[in-house]
C-alpha cells in the first residue's frame, strides 16, 4: 500500500510488531520497537487514506514522545514529507512555514498546544488529523486543496531557519542525505543495541534528525524527557544518572549549563555516558575541562555543519586540546570535501582564513521557493562530477599544519543562540516595520563566558516615540522568544557607512544601568515584587525597570531559570513549578504566582 521505500526506513520496516527490544523512553514508560511499528503503520493508513502524495507536505506537532517519532516515520512512509511546527512560536510566524512549504493537513494532538496551534492556523483551512489520548489516529476535517506539491523529489523535512529578509527561510533535506549522515553518525559514535541517547533537541531543527534516525537504524533506545525536563538543566541531569545515558548531543552553551547543575547538585560525576557530541557553536577548551570532570568516562566529539549540509566536520577532542587556544572542529566526514577559498574563489595556504566550502552529493536542495537564494550559496562542482555541488558557508576559518579545520567566525550577522541559527537582519526588519523607526541594528553582547544578550539599536524619526516595552511586545508577535532582543537602545543619530550601512563597529557599548545588579527600582513597591526583582539582577546582571519588566526580555532563558527558581525558595520557601516562569513572565505576575503559593503552604500548615 505504501510507496517510495528508501534506505531511510528500511531498519523500521525490517521490524515485526513482536519484537520487544525498548525503542523509546519518556515520561509514560518504554515503548518498544514492535509498538512503535504499530503506531507507525495506524497513522500512515491514516495518512494514505486522506490521499497524501509523494512529496506532499505534513504539518506535525505532537508532544515529543513515541507518537511525535511515529508521525515522522509514518509521514515518510506514505511518501510525505514533514514539517515541524512549534506551537509556543507565534501566529503568524507558522502561518507563513504553513503557506510556504504548501502544506495540506496538519496532525497533531489533543493537548493544550496541539488545540492552541489548530486556533492559530484556523484561516489556513487546513485538513486536521489528530492523535488521540489512547495514541489512536483519526480524521477530523478533510482538506479539499488539490493543489500540486511544491516540494522537490526525495524530500523528508524542510527546517525552517531565521532569515536575513525578515522572512523564515525554509531549506530542503532530503532522504538519501540524512540516511548517509545518520549511518556514518551512529557506526562513528558507536550507537548500537543496549545504547540510549538523550533527545534534547527540538524538533523545528536538524539535530533532532539525527538523534532520532541515528537511533532507529542503530536498534539503540531514545531517553525522550517531557518539555519541563529539558527546560530544566537540573532535571536533565538526573534524567542521565536515572536512565544511564551513554550518548549525548547538544551545543556548548546547554553542556555549559549542565555542567554547571551537576556541580552546584554536588551529585558526582555521569559515569554511563560514553559519547558526547558538540556542535552548533564554539566549542572552548575550559568547558572541556568542565565537561571532562562530569563526564570521565566519555570520549567528546567536536562537530561543525550547518543545516544545508548537516553536519561537514568531526574532530575527536584529545587532552592537548584543553590546552590549545581553541579546539579544532576536525576533518570532512565521508562524502564531503572541505576546502578554504578567498572571495575570489582561489585557494588559501594553511594558517591562513579563507571561506569554507563544502563539496559534496549530499548537500541540501536549496532553499523552498527561493531560487535566488539558493543560487547564490550554492553552485556546480567545478570539476563536473555528477550529483556534486558546492556550499559557501559564509564561515571564515583556518587549516592547521596536521590539516584540520578550526573555526574564526562568520562573514557575515549571522549568529548562534545555544546552536540555533538567527540571522540579525531578521530582527533589523522586523524592527524597521514598527512606525517611526527609520534605522535599525541588532548585535550580539557576550554578558559573561557562554551567556550573550541581543541588543536592538534604534533611530527614530523626528517626532515619533516608542517605549521599549512597545518594541518588545510588537516582536514578540513576529519572532520567536529567543530573538527578542534583551535591550533597546535608542540613537540620536544611526552610524552609517559611506555606502549608507550601518556600522556595527561604531555601535556605543551597552551601559548598564547606573543603579547596577543588586539594587531595585524604586517604583516596585510590592515586598516580594523587590525581592524577585533584586533575584533577577543578581542573575541577570540586569536592572528590571517596574512592574512590567519581562525576564525573558532582559536575557532570562531556559538555562537561567533554574537559578531563579533556587534563589526563590532560598527566599520565600516555596517551590515555584518551572511552567509558571514561562506562564508569568512578568515581574508582577511571578510576585503574584509567588504570593499564591507562599499562601497555600500557610493554609497546609497543622494547627498547633
Amino acid at each position: 500500500m505504501h510507496s517510495n521505500t528508501t534506505k531511510l526506513l528500511a531498519p523500521l520496516r525490517g521490524i515485526r510488531e513482536d519484537d520487544e527490544r525498548t525503542a523509546i523512553i519518556s515520561a509514560d514508560g518504554v515503548c518498544t520497537y514492535g509498538d512503535l511499528r504499530r503506531r507507525v503503520t495506524q497513522y500512515s493508513d491514516v495518512l494514505f487514506c486522506v490521499g497524501l502524495r509523494p512529496n506532499d507536505a505534513v504539518v506535525i506537532s505532537i508532544e515529543h514522545g513515541p507518537d511525535a517519532v511515529a508521525a515522522i516515520f509514518a509521514t515518510l512512509e506514505v511518501g510525505a514529507a514533514f514539517v515541524w511546527l512549534d506551537s509556543s512560536q507565534p501566529a503568524t510566524r507558522n502561518r507563513k512555514v504553513v503557506r510556504d512549504c504548501g502544506a495540506r493537513y496538519l496532525l497533531t494532538d489533543s493537548s493544550q498546544e496541539g488545540k492552541r496551534l489548530v486556533a492559530d492556523l484556523a484561516e489556513l483551512n487546513l485538513g486536521l488529523l489528530r492523535i488521540g489520548d489512547s495514541s489512536e489516529a483519526y480524521i477530523e476535517r478533510i482538506s479539499r486543496d488539490r493543489v500540486a506539491a511544491t516540494l522537490p523529489a526525495d524530500t523528508a523535512t524542510v527546517v525552517y531557519t531565521s532569515g536575513s529578509t525578515g522572512t523564515p527561510k525554509g531549506i530542503v533535506l532530503t532522504r538519501s542525505n540524512i540516511d548517509q549522515l545518520t549511518e556514518w553518525y551512529a557506526d562513528q559514535v558507536g550507537l548500537s543495541q543496549g545504547a540510549r541517547q538523550f533527545q534534547w533537541a527540538q524538533f523545528t531543527y536538524d539535530a533532532a534528525c539525527v538523534e532520532i534516525f541515528s537511533v532507529v537504524r542503530s536498534g539503540a533506545a531514545l531517553v525522550m524527557p517531557p518539555s519541563e525536563v529539558k527546560s530544566d538543566v537540573r532535571a536533565v541531569a538526573e534524567w542521565i544518572r536515572r536512565h544511564e545515558l551513554t550518548h549525548l548531543v547538544t551545543a556548548p552553551s546547554l553542556y555549559r549549563a549542565l555542567a554547571d547543575a551537576v556541580d552546584s547538585t554536588g551529585a558526582g560525576a555521569l559515569e554511563h555516558m560514553r559519547v558526547l557530541t558538540v556542535s552548533g557553536e564554539e566549542l572552548r577548551p575550559a568547558l572541556v575541562t568542565k565537561m571532562r570532570a562530569i563526564f570521565p568516562r566519555a570520549d567528546i566529539y567536536n562537530m561543525y555543519g550547518q543545516t544545508e549540509n548537516i553536519l561537514a566536520t568531526f574532530h575527536l577532542v584529545t587532552p592537548d586540546d584543553e590546552q590549545s587556544p581553541a579546539v579544532p572542529v576536525g576533518h570532512a566526514l565521508p562524502g564531503r570535501e572541505v576546502v578554504l577559498r578567498t572571495a575570489d574563489g582561489d585557494e588559501v595556504a594553511d594558517g591562513e582564513l579563507g571561506e569554507v566550502w563544502v563539496r559534496s552529493q549530499f548537500l541540501a536542495p536549496g532553499y523552498l521557493n527561493d531560487p535566488e537564494a539558493t543560487a547564490s550559496a550554492f553552485f556546480p562542482d567545478p570539476h563536473g562530477e555528477p550529483g556534486f555541488r558546492i556550499y559557501r558557508t559564509g564561515d571564515l576559518a583556518r587549516r592547521t599544519a596536521n590539516g584540520e579545520l578550526v573555526f574564526h567566525r562568520r562573514m557575515d550577522h549571522q549568529i548562534k543562540i545555544r546552536g540555533v541559527r538567527v540571522e540579525l537582519g531578521e530582527i533589523e526588519a522586523a524592527l524597521l516595520d514598527v512606525a517611526g523607526i527609520v534605522h535599525a541594528g541588532v548585535v550580539e553582547r557576550e554578558v559573561d563566558e557562554g551567556r550573550s544578550q541581543l541588543v536592538a539599536y534604534v533611530q527614530l524619526s523626528a517626532g515619533a516615540s516608542v517605549s521599549p516595552e512597545q518594541l518588545k511586545a510588537t516582536l514578540a508577535q513576529r519572532l520567536p522568544r529567543n530573538m527578542v532582543p534583551a535591550r533597546f537602545v535608542v540613537l540620536d543619530e544611526m552610524p552609517l557607512t559611506t555606502s549608507g550601512k550601518i556600522d556595527r563597529k561604531r555601535l556605543p557599548a551597552v551601559v548598564f544601568d547606573a543603579m547596577g545588579p543588586g539594587r531595585v527600582d524604586a517604583t516596585v513597591d510590592s515586598a516580594t515584587e523587590r525581592q524577585l526583582a533584586l533575584i533577577w539582577s543578581q542573575v541577570l546582571d540586569v536592572q528590571p525597570q517596574g512592574q512590567d519588566a519581562d525576564f525573558f526580555a532582559l536575557g532570562g532563558d531556559s538555562l537561567t531559570v533554574p537559578r531563579v527558581r533556587d534563589a526563590v525558595m532560598a527566599s520565600f520557601g516555596v517551590d515555584v513549578p518551572l511552567n509558571s516562569f514561562y506562564e508569568c513572565p512578568q515581574l508582577h505576575q511571578l510576585a503574584a504566582r509567588v504570593d499564591m503559593l507562599i499562601q497555600q503552604a500557610t493554609v497546609r500548615l497543622p494547627n498547633n
